[in-house]
């Protein structure tokens, strides 16, 4: 389920089934030209990703909105991530993934209280290629196994 009115009307009347949740974490710095090209890339990216990740669980998992950051600021926007994530789980739901390309997640990935999903970003390509689509096939392989390993 995604994050529309449709979407979330089914999701309150069927949330016992839906206990997982993914939240896309999207970087961007719009004071540094040099990155925005790959940081939009990265954006949509991402948004495919987790819409096709979101399509193969239909009625289990639920597709936060994106989660945007600027650049730099880990610690803080830890803590604001959590305060999601908490808020959240008062929905209740019993697993939280957060879903990004940024490899600097990584460093804090322990004080964060979901499970982080890192992914390593393709080069800026164009989304319909069918490189590029086979290589989304793939992570969405890869990551679904993840997700299953943790429902198990």
């Amino acid at each position: 389920m995604q994050w529309t009115k449709e979407d979330i009307e089914l999701y309150a009347a069927e949330k016992k089934y839906v206990d997982t949740l993914i939240i896309p974490l999207i970087p961007f710095n719009p004071e540094a030209d040099h990155t925005l090209v790959k940081e939009a890339f990265q954006r949509e990216l991402n948004q495919l990703t987790t819409q096709l990740l979101e399509k193969e669980y239909r009625g289990r998992v639920l597709l936060a909105p994106d989660y945007n950051y600027i650049t730099g600021q880990y610690e803080h926007e830890t803590q604001r991530i959590n305060e999601w994530i908490e808020k959240f789980k008062k929905q209740p739901f019993e697993h939280v993934f957060l879903f990004t390309f940024d490899t600097k997640w990584k460093r804090w990935e322990q004080n964060l209280n979901g499970n982080l999903l890192w992914i390593p970003s393709l080069n800026e390509r164009n989304l319909q290629s069918s490189e590029t689509r086979s290589y989304v096939k793939e992570q969405i392989h890869q990551i679904s196994e993840l997700i299953r390993a943790y429902w198990d």
